[in-house]
Formats: structure tokens, sequence, C-alpha cells
């Protein structure tokens, strides 16, 4: 009778432990499964800067943008929304940068309008658009 008692009490132990590991501690981000970080994309802008070109009149923003993630990424769009002194947008526009493996860097350029009905440019925000290659 001790005997079957002890062999379902290791059972019964076996059990709780196995579903520690398989249940509780990858939540807990406590299993060596989920120490490392899963693989993403992800880029971002290192450096930009504005201003009016002389010869066309344009607002043309220059800058360089990084892959610094995990995966490779296409279709990659660095979007370039102008804004008037007062905050309201004037408009967006974009650079297509395409394909970027990680630690991939290449140099874009957005030319957008200075003026919208003679109200000039006098802040703009850059915000990366991009995709994970599919499958990955």
């Amino acid at each position: 009778m001790a005997n079957s008692r002890t062999i379902l009490l290791i059972i019964i132990i076996l059990i709780v432990v196995v579903g520690l590991y398989l249940f509780v501690l990858p939540f807990l981000g406590l299993a060596s499964s989920a120490s490392q970080p899963p693989p993403s994309p992800s880029i971002t802008v290192l450096e930009h800067s504005g201003e009016i070109d002389s010869h066309s009149g344009t607002y043309i923003v220059r800058g360089t943008a990084k892959n610094t993630g995990t995966l490779p990424v296409v279709k990659v769009y660095i979007v370039v929304t102008t804004y008037d002194s007062t905050g309201g947008e004037l408009g967006s526009t974009y650079d297509a940068l395409l394909n970027m493996n990680p630690g991939d860097e290449s140099q874009f350029r957005v030319e957008t309008r200075p003026y919208n009905r003679g109200i000039q440019v006098a802040r703009y925000n850059i915000v990366p658009n991009y995709n994970p290659v599919p499958g990955l």
C-alpha cells in the first residue's frame, strides 16, 4: 500500500513539474527558450535634415535609414509629413528604399513643397513604413 502511494506521489510531482515547465515558465520568461528575443524587423532613421532648395523651390528632407532589426524588410518607405507654424498639416510624400537586410543603411531624399498657398514649412515628421520579408 505504501509503495502504491509513493508511486502516485511521484507521478503527481512529475505532472506538476512538467506542467510548470511547459505552461508557466515560458510566460514568466524563465525558460531557456524565452531568454532570446524573437526576430523582429525595425527601420531606424539615423539622421536627417531639411532645407529649401534655392533652384527648385522645393523643401527637401535628406537622411539615412538603417535596418536595426534582425529580419530583412521589403517595401521600405520613408514618409515625410510637413506642417506649418500653427501645426497644420501641409502634406505627405515619401522616398522608396525597397529592400533592406539587417544592418543595411540607405540614404533617402524626400521632396515636398515649401509653400502651400503661401504658407512655409515650419517642421516635418519622418515615419519609416515597411514590411518583414514574407515567410520569415
